[in-house]
């Protein structure tokens, strides 16, 4: 690790006059210069509040956030110059109006870097992000992903300690994505560069980070599953259940009650092509999609099966075969009430 970069400690933070009673709480994490930390799960579940305490554009009510051996709050100018070395670039990125070499230029302006060191450091971000000769182009014509490509570029010129990203590749296909990933890991190799991410992406996650930080519902789920739901608990003696999503509901044994994290290990799912039947034959059996298949190893793949709820399955690839099951398969999913533990909240 090439010095501290983040310390925080006991950290709290909810959204002022909000009738949310959403709030995030990290007691502890660390982030050091090259390091690259990926921030898994669900929607709502803090990742992009987490982003914009880092980048010093959403202030805790508690806690402790050192930066580099110091405390950013400490003064404005102090927050000013964190803001400054911590960089944001957010899943719909925002564009100004003009061409791509001038909202590159743009930063360095601000940060005082002298006009003769634009070029090179413009065409260099460009070239990074497989935009180069684009500096003239103007950003009215760009695409989505040619957008998301720019805002990158955009933060890279400016050489910062920290870039912070929300779902990075979510705009990009496949092979590009793959490429943009080498990027990061080019820039915490050789720049020294902290990358903290944000993704629904587990594999990714894996395929990148040091460290991969699980939240659900604004806490640390300190277990390294693909699937955990949080909700409030019913139960009626001797089961209880959750429901993460409007009429899916996870049935677990015991009687539980009050906010539970239910976490499910994906190799404790099956899955089988649907042949037309319908996802209410039992507790804890859903219907979906299969929306992505990777190779994690010769022998074994990770699927992501989508509907009312989105669940992570590894199985072995000779099943994955024997059943027939491909990329937007229809298929059922199911699981044991007792494979689920729900023993956190």
């Amino acid at each position: 690790m090439a010095g501290e970069i983040y310390r925080l400690e006991g950290l709290h933070y909810a959204y002022p006059d909000s009738a949310s009673r959403f709030a995030l709480e990290i007691e502890s994490l660390l982030v050091g210069g090259g390091e690259t930390l990926a921030l898994v799960g669900p929607n709502g579940a803090g990742k992009s509040t987490l982003l914009m305490i880092l980048a010093f554009l959403a202030r805790p009510y508690g806690g402790r956030l050192v930066f580099r051996g110091g405390n950013p709050w400490a003064s404005e100018a102090g927050v000013v110059a964190a803001r400054r070395e911590a960089v944001l670039v957010t899943h719909h990125p925002y564009l100004f109006k003009g061409t791509v070499g001038e909202n590159l230029a743009f930063g360095l302006k601000l940060r005082g870097v002298p006009e003769a060191d634009w070029p090179k450091r413009v065409g260099a971000a460009l070239d990074l992000v497989e935009l180069s000769g684009r500096e003239r182009a103007n950003v009215q014509a760009l695409s989505a992903g040619q957008v998301q490509r720019v805002a990158l570029a955009r933060a890279v010129v400016l050489e910062p300690k920290v870039l912070l990203l929300d779902e990075p590749t979510a705009a990009l296909d496949a092979a590009l994505g793959l490429r943009i990933e080498a990027v990061l890991r080019e820039l915490g190799r050789e720049a020294e560069t902290a990358v903290v991410f944000s993704t629904h992406d587990f594999s990714q996650a894996r395929r990148l980070a040091d460290e991969v930080l699980y939240l659900s519902e604004g806490r640390r789920v300190e277990y390294g599953h693909l699937n955990c739901f949080s909700g409030t608990a019913s139960t009626d003696g001797e089961r209880s259940w959750i429901e993460p999503a409007p009429g899916a509901r996870i049935v677990f044994p015991g009687e539980r009650t009050g906010h539970v994290t239910c976490v499910i290990d994906p190799a404790s799912i099956d899955v089988r092509p649907a042949d037309g039947l319908s996802g209410d034959a039992g507790p804890n059996v859903f219907a979906g999609k299969i929306t992505r298949m990777d190779l994690i190893s010769p022998s074994s793949a990770l699927l992501r099966v989508s509907g009312d709820l989105t669940f992570r399955v590894t199985m072995p690839m000779e099943d994955v075969e024997a059943k027939g099951l491909s990329l937007s398969k229809a298929v059922l999913l199911e699981l044991r009430p007792d494979s689920v533990d729900a023993g956190h909240d």
